[in-house]
């Protein structure tokens, strides 16, 4: 995502309530962890830094102008061997000077300069990644919790239809209809069913802890995902067209492109110890002193000309750090190589991910209304004497398993869409506003 315009929605700027509970859409816990999140803050602040590589690169082609000074007092005495008298030999020495160098001919400080531009794109290359990463982690944190709630709901659901289950259980053993085994099977199922609660309670309270960690204040009352969702496939829908994405938009191929170019560079600048440096040279002292036979005497020296370095041999050196920029160099193409390689593997993986998704939801949702039929239906054939109270309690069993594997299904689809994108390169505020859309208030349940 790109950082220098980074404007976020007005529905998801950070709305305290008066009690400082931040108000739990999805956009606010994102607003809220680009402020918070510490790893994110360290990036920003990384990011940055890369930046100023550019002007410490420039200084290097840039006049360079120093100031210099001295004072100095003398004391001291001198004496006569022939007769006796002693001279007082105090004297001062003052002078002040100002010296300009310009390189005329410096390739080592233009390959700098190269590079302070190389690298301040890399650390762009490796914020934006992050950023990526960060809009993931909220989405992935914020699904977590709502997946943890749903359960626990799914899990008083299933205690309220277990505890109705044994009390008819009951009312047909006193009946003369059932058996204690059925009554002993219900409250199997019903106490399971409260283990799995307290389980569910944990869930969420661990999932709620960890997206509070992320955002870095209390979340509010989270929004819930509209009932009326319906998953479908990511545009374009071919493979090969997001392998071309990912290619020219991904950023851990885009920072080691950089870090490739680095390597290249400082090659260059390892051989520029080869070549001759030029400098134009000014200066200008004033001077003030006195020595032993003088007094007050005052000197100005101007200075304007050239000066020409020119290396002849520096022991190997040059040609010791040419050879070993040159082997980093190669170990930076074949890092590019694997990088490549890697993110299309997770480009690969994250689409079928995506295309899987659809149909896993597809084939949950069809699950969970023939679960509710087959549970009515073994209801009506208990009560008709075809079915047994076993028969039931398994029915119900599966259908709450179908309702869980549904909903874990939506969510792991909604945060396939942002890894892909994300593997891509592509991922924008814009698909983090369009995810958020999907959900909406527990008050405006549909």
């Amino acid at each position: 995502m790109a950082h220098r315009s980074v404007k976020l929605m007005s529905c998801c700027t950070l709305a305290l309530w008066s009690s400082g509970v931040l108000a739990a859409g999805l956009l606010d816990a994102y607003s809220a962890a680009r402020q918070n999140d510490p790893t994110f803050r360290a990036a920003r602040y990384e990011r940055d830094a890369g930046q100023y590589a550019i002007a410490i690169g420039r200084s290097g082609l840039l006049p360079n102008i120093s100031v210099t000074g001295s004072y100095s007092k003398n004391a001291g005495e001198r004496t006569s061997t022939i007769v006796d008298v002693t001279q007082s030999l105090d004297y001062y020495d003052k002078v002040i000077s100002i010296a300009l160098r310009q390189p005329l001919f410096n390739y080592d400080s233009f390959v700098r300069y190269q590079q302070g531009g190389v690298q301040a794109a890399y650390s762009d290359a490796i914020f934006d990644r992050k950023e990526a990463e960060l809009a993931v982690k909220v989405a992935g944190a914020y699904f977590d919790a709502l997946l943890a709630m749903d359960k626990l709901a799914l899990a008083d659901a299933e205690i309220a239809a277990y505890g109705a289950q044994r009390k008819l259980a009951e009312r047909r053993r006193k009946g003369g209809e059932g058996t204690v085994t059925e009554v002993a099977e219900a409250e199997s199922r019903l106490q399971l069913a409260r283990a799995g609660r307290a389980d569910a309670l944990d869930r969420v309270a661990v999932a709620m802890r960890k997206l509070e960690g992320i955002t870095g204040t209390p979340m509010g009352e989270l929004w819930i995902l509209r009932p009326d969702f319906v998953p479908i496939g990511v545009r374009p829908g071919q493979l090969e067209e997001w392998y071309v994405l990912a290619q020219d938009n991904n950023p851990e191929i885009r920072a080691q492109r950089k870090a490739y170019e680095m390597a290249s560079l400082e090659v260059n600048r390892s051989r520029a110890g080869h070549l001759p440096q030029l400098d134009f040279v000014a200066r200008a002292t004033r001077s003030e002193n006195e020595t032993i036979s003088t007094l007050n005497q005052k000197t100005a020296v101007t200075a304007v000309g050239v000066q020409l370095n020119f290396p002849l041999f520096a022991g190997g050196r040059v040609s010791a750090l040419t050879g070993q920029a040159v082997a980093n160099r190669e170990r930076t193409q074949a890092e590019l190589d694997a990088t490549v390689n890697e993110v299309l593997v997770e480009v690969k993986r994250q689409f079928m991910a995506v295309e899987t998704g659809v149909s896993k939801v597809a084939a949950y949702e069809k699950a969970v209304d023939a679960s509710l039929v087959a549970a009515e239906g073994t209801m009506r054939g208990m009560a008709a004497g075809i079915r047994t109270n076993t028969d039931v309690l398994d029915a119900e069993r599966l259908m709450f398993v179908a309702k869980r594997d549904l909903a874990q299904a939506r969510y792991e689809f909604l945060v396939s869409i942002l890894q892909l994108k994300t593997a891509a390169g592509v991922l924008s505020e814009k698909d983090v506003a369009e995810i958020a859309s999907l959900l909406l208030p527990r008050s405006e349940r549909l």
